[in-house]
């Protein structure tokens, strides 16, 4: 990669400040292409409208304002090579760059393979850098390396070194979204003694009904925590449902009988009283066998 650079004072220089907006547009875009393509600041006029609109018209007005000449076949920045490495320079950074990348790269195999091969060039070659993690050596001894970097070594056994903290288990994913009820889930001793005390009016046939129905309850609603609780809040709320309108003796009262009919069998009383009705009428009325 080759950087096109532009001096931070840019933007106040008197050619710029001459120029148009979309004329120093034409001026970044092909600066970029010409960084990229390596024609030191040399832009051909083929390429002008492959940039951007009206680009042959812009060129014209970098020209007059200073920042471009025109030469044969198309234009050239000016001053290029001042601020910008020449065609010979960039190639030489590319090289630089390249083969310091495969040289990296092939080293760092070796690393994680705690070893070096004498045959290679790159594990030969005397541009190392500094920081490297030290090689193992063909006779089995250790090449010291000043300032080695503050990252793990692969040819060492890091497992009994204490400054490095054993890794932290995750909890497990169950244990934070709940479970479905056990098959097996029975009522326990402590559970029957709650019962006793806290919902007398419970039974076995309330423990199947409540595990028929979170049984059969689809996706994470059907999952909870602590299924014993669960089953006491359950019995909790049957036995207060059974219990909310109890009679005095402590009885469950039975279906509340509605106010119309009491009204219709005290008027059919008062007729039987006066002899208006029979009485077998009355009891049919009132629901009794004659």
């Amino acid at each position: 990669m080759t950087w096109f650079k532009v001096d931070d004072s840019f933007h106040s220089h008197p050619k710029v400040m001459a120029a148009s907006p979309a004329a120093l547009g034409l001026w970044v875009v092909a600066g970029s292409w010409s960084g990229m393509n390596l024609t030191e600041g040399h832009i051909p006029a083929h390429v002008l409208p492959r940039l951007m609109p009206k680009a042959e018209r812009l060129a014209r007005e970098l020209v007059a304002v200073g920042l471009w000449d025109r030469v044969e076949g198309g234009f050239v920045f000016h001053d290029w090579t001042v601020y910008n490495p020449t065609r010979a320079e960039a190639m030489a950074a590319r090289e630089r760059q390249s083969s310091g990348g495969a040289i990296g790269n092939h080293r760092r195999w070796h690393e994680a393979k705690g070893r070096v091969d004498p045959k290679c060039r790159y594990c030969q070659s005397d541009d190392r850098p500094a920081d490297r993690v030290p090689d193992r050596v063909p006779d089995g001894g250790t090449e010291s390396v000043p300032n080695p970097p503050s990252r793990p070594d692969p040819t060492r056994d890091a497992s009994n070194d204490a400054s490095t903290p054993p890794p932290t288990a995750a909890p497990p994913r169950g244990d934070r979204r709940g479970t479905r009820l056990p098959d097996d889930f029975a009522v326990t001793p402590e559970m029957a003694a709650w019962a006793r005390e806290k919902a007398p009016t419970c039974g076995i046939a309330d423990h199947e009904a409540f595990c028929d129905y979170w049984r059969s309850v689809p996706g994470n609603k059907g999952r909870k925590l602590d299924w014993v609780a669960t089953w006491r809040n359950w019995m909790r709320r049957e036995h207060e449902r059974r219990t909310r309108h109890a009679t005095p003796n402590g009885r469950a009262a039975g279906p509340r009988t509605s106010t119309t009919d009491e009204r219709v069998a005290q008027a059919q009383a008062l007729k039987a009283e006066l002899g208006l009705v029979d009485a077998p009428q009355l009891n049919l009325i009132r629901g009794e066998l004659a």
